[in-house]
């Protein structure tokens, strides 16, 4: 792991702007999106070549899960509202609103209403996007 750079800055911050602008574009709401907030610090990305993956997941109310992630992972609420847990504290998440997930820190998801989260993953080749924990 290493200090994030300005250059793999760059790159993170024009997909997590990305994201939200396609948020606002491409919403389909007739102009009622929320507008995109957010932010933290991220102190280190994985080493070497990575993968970015994107996708759109979509959780029903109620559902909750343990799980670490194999890189740093950037969510955008899009529709609903998640609580994620960690030993940092508990966080609420609504429409518009982009948050982060260091890789490897174990956390919980809890979805308090359907929700619809547009992710990007940013992993080492051969890390698992999301892996359980029992």
């Amino acid at each position: 792991m290493h200090r994030l750079g300005v250059p793999v800055a760059g790159i993170l911050l024009g997909a997590a702007v990305g994201l939200g602008a396609g948020a606002l574009i491409w919403g389909g709401g007739g102009g009622s999106e929320a507008s995109v907030r957010g932010g933290g610090e991220l102190a280190s990305l994985p080493s070497g070549r990575v993968l970015v993956r994107a996708e759109t997941v979509r959780l029903p109310a109620g559902f909750e899960s343990r799980h670490r992630h194999g890189g740093p992972t950037f969510n955008l609420v899009r529709a609903g509202e998640v609580v994620i847990a960690d030993d940092r504290g508990r966080r609420r998440y609504r429409v518009g609103e982009l948050f982060f997930e260091p890789g490897g820190i174990a956390h919980s998801i809890t979805v308090l209403d359907d929700a619809r989260i547009d992710v990007v993953r940013v992993l080492p080749p051969g890390a698992p996007p999301t892996t359980e924990i029992p």
